[in-house]
């Protein structure tokens, strides 16, 4: 009979969420939560938490500008006359 060593968890788990989002986090948990269940839930709470932070960011929640409109801009730059496009083709 041979005992078994636990499998210790490391702390890079977390990276699962940080570049997942939420997914990257329930990925963790299931994985995690027989083992270890504090780190599990921490990875969860993190994809959760990094997720929320990205729409409201994308959205422009943090910081509304009321100065910024991205549609404006796109507008403004296709409409001005010395925006152009150069395309050059060299063959041999």
């Amino acid at each position: 009979m041979t005992a078994q060593t636990p499998k210790i968890k490391s702390n890079w788990w977390y990276l699962l969420p940080i570049f997942l989002g939420a997914i990257g986090g329930v990925i963790a948990w299931m994985t995690l939560k027989s083992h270890d269940g504090k780190l599990a839930k921490n990875s969860l709470i993190l994809g959760i938490i990094l997720n929320v932070i990205g729409i409201m960011i994308f959205t422009g929640l943090v910081m509304p500008s009321d100065n910024f409109n991205l549609v404006t801009e796109f507008e403004n730059i296709s409409e001005s006359k010395d925006f152009e496009f150069q395309f050059q083709i060299n063959t041999p």
